[in-house]
């Protein structure tokens, strides 16, 4: 009986290691000729995806038609990802995005949910940090640094500075994918992810250090004046 008991987990193992090592070209063939247009660095995105750990969404600039969370939502509806989609911001800018999905088609294909980070500071604070540890994806908007800050750390010079993605970032170890629109192309650029362990130093100074890396990612795209 042991033995068939180990045959049997054994089987029913093969085909999850078979999965996961397609999954990244699985992936790549869902991308349309509009998503190599529109983006560049998509086998960032892919990288994440196909881990089994979650990752925050750092967008630098408004994406008024949400291209990249369309993305996202599409390729974990397409893959039957156990992940899901929440965006972040304040009441504001959830409710224009909110308007802007029309149809009920649309509210069924983007399936993803908005985080009111205005709500009570220590419920959204533990939400975001058991979603990350769940395995699911964080897209912050570009205006939720303004006005919010995870109560992860008592406020600093430093904190008060840093980026509210790489406060979650470094309490839960999960990496950043940071986005911003190149002038150039129009594309919208998605970096290589940020390792949260890549840092050192005191958790204050991880913290302050990430954003300033994120800040230079951002600064790259800027053409000389």
């Amino acid at each position: 009986m042991g033995k068939l008991s180990f045959l049997l987990a054994e089987d029913y193992i093969k085909p999850k290691i078979y999965f996961k090592s397609n999954q990244a070209s699985t992936l790549d063939t869902l991308y349309t000729s509009d998503d190599h247009r529109n983006f560049s660095g998509l086998e960032h995105l892919t990288q994440l995806l196909c881990s089994s750990e979650g990752f925050i969404v750092n967008a630098f600039q408004i994406d008024y038609y949400q291209s990249l969370p369309r993305l996202i939502a599409k390729l974990i509806k397409q893959t039957h990802s156990f992940k899901k989609l929440y965006i972040l911001g304040p009441e504001l800018s959830l409710s224009i995005l909110k308007r802007s999905t029309k149809t009920m088609y649309e509210r069924h294909l983007l399936d993803y949910e908005y985080i009111n980070v205005e709500q009570n500071i220590d419920s959204v604070t533990n939400q975001c940090i058991s979603l990350l540890e769940e395995g699911h994806i964080l897209y912050f908007l570009p205006e939720t640094s303004v006005c919010w800050k995870p109560n992860v750390l008592t406020e600093s010079h430093k904190i008060s500075h840093s980026l509210c993605s790489t406060m979650l970032s470094q309490q839960v170890n999960a990496s950043i994918l940071a986005t911003a629109l190149e002038n150039e192309s129009r594309k919208v650029v998605i970096f290589p992810p940020d390792d949260p362990k890549s840092y050192t130093g005191d958790t204050e100074t991880r913290i302050y250090n990430q954003s300033e890396a994120l800040y230079r990612l951002f600064d790259s795209l800027k053409t000389d004046e």
